[in-house]
């Protein structure tokens, strides 16, 4: 296909963010993955993210206990974006936060790896495992799992998913509910489908952590840092896996469709007749950084040479993240 704008190697590369971006909006997929656009300001809550993730990693390999490791390995990727000086501006997802955090896993969930272990496949531990995994004959996605775990005392097969928010959602239902169907969750189900037998995997348990710093104390809480982790179980059986797989190679090919629509079109036409708006996303999250775009420009084609000020291009490429274990998966036979 020719496109009225320079393709980039990222488009074919999908995973189950820009699946749940497409499905807030594919506008928003279309200035986000298609242009690469993204706002002109450092990717904190990414980066502090995949540093926590390292965090636990080294607790889970080496221990709770080892909170100083763990923190070690939380700043050396931290540290590579965020002075130290920058701490005020984040508050309260800072590194103080985090080894507040780390201590309480080595306090209050002890049991973590006496009830659980770590999985090794070919001697590999399988701790931040990337690769892809393939959901029909010929189309795969890019996935990255921070663990798969197996609870000793039945054998049963299951990811710890580590997600970081601050303290006033980490009670919210909401998010509870959109875990239990969410693409992510079935990406990774269908990754341990695809390693392990079916009947032997639980499937998915998201471990939430909400970061709070309180100025002044209470009776029940002094002031200073607070961590809350809850965990959230989201297995799902086969037949929901089946609705998964369906409803991923329906969104595929939606995407697909767009692509081809995108191809016909030209700056020329009235509006762009390729990745619609859905404007019952537009608040979503913090709202929407294209919002006034989709407002004033009903071809974006025309204004779309160039990144507008206080935007970048920045493309979104999960198989260049950094990861221990690389693993392409295929189907089990």
């Amino acid at each position: 296909m020719i496109f009225p704008i320079p393709s980039h190697p990222s488009w074919e590369i999908k995973d189950s963010s820009k699946l749940d971006d497409y499905l807030r909006c594919p506008r928003y997929y279309f200035y986000h993955y298609m242009l690469g656009w993204s706002l002109d300001m450092p990717a904190h809550d990414l980066i502090f993210g995949d540093a926590f993730h390292r965090a636990r990693e080294h607790q889970l390999l080496f221990g709770y206990d080892d909170v100083a490791g763990a923190m070690d390995a939380f700043m050396t990727t931290y540290r590579k974006e965020f002075e130290p000086e920058s701490d005020a501006i984040y508050l309260p997802k800072t590194p103080a936060a985090i080894l507040n955090a780390l201590m309480q896993f080595a306090q209050l969930h002890s049991l973590d790896l006496i009830n659980n272990e770590v999985v090794s496949i070919n001697g590999q531990k399988m701790t931040e495992i990337s690769g892809t995994v393939p959901v029909d004959e010929k189309r795969v996605l890019h996935y990255r799992m921070d663990s798969i775990m197996q609870r000793l005392e039945d054998g049963m097969i299951f990811s710890w998913d580590h997600k970081t928010t601050s303290g006033k959602w980490i009670h919210d239902t909401r998010w509870d509910e959109d875990l239990h169907l969410s693409i992510q969750n079935g990406t990774y189900t269908h990754c341990l489908y695809c390693m392990f037998p079916i009947e032997q995997v639980l499937g998915v348990e998201f471990v939430k952590t909400g970061f709070e710093f309180l100025q002044r104390g209470s009776a029940n809480r002094p002031a200073g840092y607070h961590a809350t982790t809850r965990k959230i179980p989201a297995f799902k059986s086969p037949d929901q896996m089946n609705t998964w797989l369906w409803n991923v190679n329906v969104r595929l090919d939606d995407i697909e469709r767009d692509m081809d629509r995108l191809s016909h079109c030209t700056e020329n036409d009235e509006v762009l007749m390729a990745f619609p708006l859905n404007p019952k996303s537009c608040t979503s999250y913090r709202g929407c950084e294209f919002h006034d775009f989709c407002l004033t420009w009903q071809n974006p084609l025309r204004r779309c040479y160039e990144p507008p000020i206080g935007f970048i291009e920045r493309y979104w490429d999960p198989s260049e993240r950094e990861s221990t274990v690389k693993k392409d998966l295929t189907f089990q036979m």
